[in-house]
């Protein structure tokens, strides 16, 4: 038998194995970019990219139910249609989530932290997801070279981040010349995580300050 073949009879068994009685196996077809993200995304969650896609799925379908959102439209480029002609589209750089989760950091007040430090953390995590959404694998020595920094700066920097949750360094394969290398990755509970964090180290939830009412020094 060859290594196609046992590839091929192990995708078989897997896909036999994961199909209960009220699952079907849908094919997909995403522009290489979601692709990418997906793939990286499912590694990160610890899922299968056909089990990660099913759940995307249902979860818009529920949102279209409930009129929250409208389906998109692809060409067969693959690339997004303009709802209306005279649109003009405007490139998402980053998810919602992640500028919540950097209002948070940046609002937050740890007994260890100046405001300083907090503006570096957010920046550091903004860069992070930017990376891990072109399908990279961000390490700090990466993120040194992006930002003209030594690697043990942005260890120190992320090391805090580690802690309260927001953060993860994994070891992984095939990173950088086919080096393994400790990768970071923004965690899908990392505001909850932050959240929890300062209230064991101050006792108060992150302050939520309206920019609106604070006067200027």
């Amino acid at each position: 038998m060859t290594q196609g073949s046992r590839y091929s009879d192990q995708q078989r068994k897997w896909w036999k194995e994961s199909l209960g009685e009220n699952l079907v196996d849908s094919r997909t077809i995403l522009p290489r970019e979601g692709h990418n993200r997906i793939r990286v995304l499912a590694e990160q969650l610890g899922e299968r990219i056909p089990i990660l896609l099913g759940k995307f799925v249902m979860a818009s379908l529920s949102m279209f139910d409930k009129g929250t959102m409208e389906p998109p439209r692809f060409d067969v480029s693959g690339e997004t249609a303009s709802a209306s002609p005279n649109r003009t589209e405007t490139p998402v750089l980053l998810d919602s989530d992640i500028f919540d989760l950097c209002f948070a950091i940046v609002s937050s007040r740890f007994p260890e932290d100046n405001g300083a430090i907090r503006m570096r953390q957010a920046a550091l995590v903004m860069t992070v997801a930017k990376e891990t959404a072109a399908g990279r694998k961000p390490t700090t020595s990466s993120i040194g070279r992006i930002t003209g920094n030594r690697p043990s700066q942005m260890i120190l920097l992320a090391k805090p981040l580690e802690d309260r949750g927001v953060l993860t360094r994994t070891r992984m394969s095939a990173v950088n010349s086919g080096k393994s290398a400790k990768v970071l990755r923004v965690r899908p509970d990392a505001l909850e995580a932050l959240e929890a964090a300062h209230v064991a180290a101050t006792g108060q939830p992150i302050p939520r300050t309206d920019p609106d009412t604070v006067e200027e020094a």
